[in-house]
């Protein structure tokens, strides 16, 4: 496997484009809010965790929310390694589904997942723009049809759109992120797998309508 093509792009535009010094301000940020929380996370903890001054945090970010859409570009990219590597332990197209499912689910219901912490905060509303918006759905569409087209290139999976099939892959990932409540039997890493077989899997084998 290790020819196969990596699932998300290569970075964010805006993550990208930080130097080293406001990168580690942002991880920083990301772990604070991680481990104590959006409102009781203050700049001088940020500051001494990423050892830097306060005045060089607020020259570089202006204020504690302006940090949030890096950090939830930081977040989705840590998950994103994670569900490649999941991926890569898999030699089939549904098998690799099925293991990329169960890293998302095993990551989701983590205690250290950043959305859990900023869903209940004054971040959500910036935390609902963000897994909702145009870039989120176009960075893992992106990612997921590049799964998708290797197996069709490896002759595994059939003659389909494999964008219209990995938006689909991506919106059910941006309902799980918003509400993780439901009846789904999701409750650990061997469920999630089932499922994925049983109820995802056959969406990398859609029929022609006729």
């Amino acid at each position: 496997m290790s020819d196969h093509p990596a699932p998300l792009p290569e970075a964010w535009a805006e993550l990208s484009r930080l130097d080293a010094k406001s990168r580690r301000i942002v991880d920083v940020a990301r772990e604070c809010f991680v481990q104590v929380g959006f409102e009781e996370t203050t700049m001088v903890q940020i500051a001494d965790g990423a050892e830097v001054g306060v005045a060089t945090v607020y020259r570089r970010f202006g204020t504690k929310s302006a940090i949030v859409r890096y950090a939830l570009m930081a977040e989705a990219e840590r998950v994103g390694d994670i569900i490649y590597e999941a991926m890569q332990r898999s030699a089939g197209p549904v098998g690799a589904l099925a293991e990329m499912f169960s890293a998302f689910v095993s990551e989701a219901s983590a205690p250290r997942l950043l959305t859990r912490n900023l869903r209940t905060s004054g971040a959500a509303g910036q935390m609902a723009d963000f897994v909702t918006g145009d870039e989120f759905v176009d960075h893992g569409r992106i990612g997921v049809a590049r799964f998708i087209a290797y197996w069709q290139q490896r002759g595994e999976l059939g003659d389909f759109d494999p964008d219209v099939v990995a938006e689909l892959f991506v919106r059910l990932t941006m309902s799980f992120i918003a509400n993780p409540a439901g009846v789904l039997p999701l409750h650990d890493a061997d469920a999630a797998r089932d499922f994925a077989r049983q109820y995802l899997a056959p969406l990398l084998f859609p029929h022609a309508i006729r």
